[in-house]
């Protein structure tokens, strides 16, 4: 069963209203009770506010990686992983780590 290992916030730029926030995270997720398994995904935690100033300026952005919140709560963020990670349970930990990967970017050593 994969869980979370740790969650962590990586970054963060709040602007000056409280609906203007972009946080990155860090997420190693890996089997329940396996010291040492794991893998570790990122996403961005951002808001309506700020991703319509991202794509002002690049014109285009693609989603993966992204989740979209009007207001940061770190215990919706924490549900929202573990519900992704619920949906890409599988026997196989290599199909399951592609699965996250369409939802996270997988920082995969090279």
């Amino acid at each position: 069963m994969l869980t979370i290992k740790v969650l962590t916030q990586d970054f963060e730029d709040w602007g000056k209203d409280v609906d203007d926030f972009y946080v990155c995270f860090q997420v190693d997720i890996g089997c329940e009770g396996i010291l040492g398994s794991g893998d570790m995904f990122t996403f961005e935690v951002v808001s309506p506010k700020r991703l319509a100033r991202i794509i002002q300026d690049s014109h285009i952005e693609i989603g993966r990686g992204y989740l979209i919140m009007n207001d940061f709560n770190i215990k919706h963020i924490e549900s929202t992983v573990n519900q992704i990670i619920s949906k890409c349970q599988n026997a196989d930990y290599d199909v399951a780590m592609k699965e996250l990967s369409k939802y996270f970017r997988w920082e995969m050593d090279t």
